[in-house]
């Protein structure tokens, strides 16, 4: 009987976490997993004969957290669904600094879907470049759920069919007790409506910011499939 390997992506769960689910799972040979920024590929070394077994227990085990079965980053998940739908892209950016938008341009073909990526930093640029309203900022602040949303509407207002959105406290200063160090709230918005997502990450300001704009590309993703683009993937 000869061996296979499985390789999945999955999001928000660091290598113990992993490591742990995995190994409660008999037909699982050997198992490997490298995570970065909540990001991580898992590869799973089993017999033919139990390559269902196996699919169906990761898909369970890491319920909505598994957004591919082959070896591809966030940025090419994002974009295959928005290309096979033929729907546009548009992000703004604070603390993540243009990092959403490099994920995506590192990809050939982006510019089919991707109609632009701002990086609206000062809250002046929030106000004229998408629409936020000045007195949300002064009565929220530019880290809130409401600003979020209004960045990522202003995104879909201007043509986008998706905006995503990021704004938060990067760090190392700049945190208080109400709004600490690594705070951010991610904004999705399409025809239907504007979302925004509170997260909090740990971290320097260099793995904040990263984990951020991994987070905005996996809630994006997640807004973007169809329910029945993963119906056999999961087994019961």
């Amino acid at each position: 009987m000869s061996e296979m390997t499985l390789v999945f992506k999955v999001f928000g769960y660091s290598e113990g976490e992993i490591a742990e689910k995995l190994a409660t799972c008999a037909a699982i040979k050997k198992s490997s997993c490298v995570a970065q920024y909540l990001d991580a590929k898992i590869e799973i070394v089993c017999e033919d004969d139990n390559e269902i077994e196996c699919y169906s227990f990761v898909y369970n085990a890491f319920k909505g957290a598994v957004y591919a079965d082959e070896d591809i980053s966030l940025g090419k998940a994002v974009l295959d669904r928005l290309t096979l739908y033929g729907q546009t892209l548009s992000v703004a950016e604070s603390l993540t600094g243009g990092l959403v938008t490099d994920r995506l341009v590192s990809i050939p073909g982006a510019s089919e879907v991707l109609i632009e990526g701002l990086v609206t930093y000062a809250n002046a640029s929030k106000i004229y470049r998408l629409g936020v309203n000045e007195f949300s900022i002064r009565a929220q602040g530019a880290v809130s759920a409401d600003v979020a949303k209004q960045m990522a509407k202003g995104l879909i207002d201007a043509g986008a069919d998706f905006a995503v959105s990021t704004t938060g406290i990067a760090g190392p200063g700049g945190g208080t007790e109400q709004k600490p160090v690594g705070l951010t709230y991610i904004g999705i918005a399409d025809e239907t409506g504007v979302s925004a997502t509170e997260c909090l990450f740990k971290g320097d300001r260099n793995e904040i910011r990263n984990s951020a704009a991994n987070a905005a590309l996996f809630l994006l993703w997640k807004k973007i499939v169809k329910p029945n683009d993963f119906e056999n993937m999961v087994i019961e």
